[in-house]
């Protein structure tokens, strides 16, 4: 889709496939909700697929840290960086130092439990693991060390020309232009419509053709659907072939 898709486009989009439904734009006759159906209908949809990974919401923090540690703290949480919460997977790390990057071991929380038996010990981190909305380093870092990350993201609200908004708050403003209202347009827009067919409108035929719309037709392989083409663009863009580390 064009880049001047946005929210509103979409809501209304909906609207008029549904059979020009206006009314499911505003919020229902004595409805305590502040969203209209089409507007909790889109949420819903973006809530479902954003824990998906797709080549557009996936990030590396190159630029600026993950987040940074302190001298003597263990575990970060969204005090230490928002992204914490906000990433559905994270992939792995990475620690600066020197100007050097160097990859973290992934454990699970019981290996680290296991091993962190000296709550003094200070050293350069090396391994991490992620458990309740934290994450957990050791050793136990001696000084500031950055951490890069590589991971999955929430971006809702990402204006895809304004990267000072990644990782920002789940807000859907009528000019938002986000991920979703341009790459993700058609899963969401009919993901949204299947929401809507089976929770408000009760409109079978419509759900069923959603799916398939979605999901593709069993009975036609040839017909894949929204997410088969979105997972083979993903595919697409990932390097094919190896890449071998040199020592210079």
């Amino acid at each position: 889709m064009a880049i001047s898709q946005t929210f509103t486009v979409l809501k209304y989009q909906i609207a008029d496939e549904l059979g020009n439904r206006t009314d499911l734009l505003a919020p229902l006759s004595g409805s305590s909700l502040t969203l209209s159906p089409i507007e909790n209908a889109i949420a819903s949809a973006i809530a479902k697929w954003e824990r998906e990974p797709f080549y557009f919401n996936e990030k590396y923090n190159s630029a600026t840290p993950f987040f940074t540690t302190v001298a003597g703290q263990e575990f970060y949480t969204e005090s230490d960086s928002t992204a914490i919460v906000t990433s559905p997977a994270i992939y792995s790390l990475h620690v600066l130092i020197a100007a050097n990057r160097y990859p973290m071991e992934k454990r699970t929380w019981q290996e680290l439990e296991d091993i962190s038996m000296n709550p003094a010990a200070r050293e350069q981190p090396s391994d991490w693991a992620y458990l309740a909305r934290t994450i957990r380093l050791y050793p136990i870092p001696d000084r500031a060390y950055p951490i890069r990350a590589s991971r999955l993201r929430i971006v809702t609200n990402e204006f895809i020309l304004d990267e000072s908004l990644l990782d920002g708050p789940d807000v859907l403003a009528p000019a938002d232009a986000s991920a979703w209202t341009i790459e993700g347009y058609d899963l969401i827009r009919c993901e949204a419509k299947l929401i809507l067919a089976t929770e408000v409108l009760n409109d079978d035929d419509l759900a069923r053709r959603m799916k398939i719309a979605i999901y593709g037709d069993p009975s036609l392989p040839q017909d894949r659907g929204y997410l088969y083409a979105l997972k083979a663009e993903t595919t697409r863009r990932v390097a094919s072939g190896r890449v071998r580390a040199t020592s210079f």
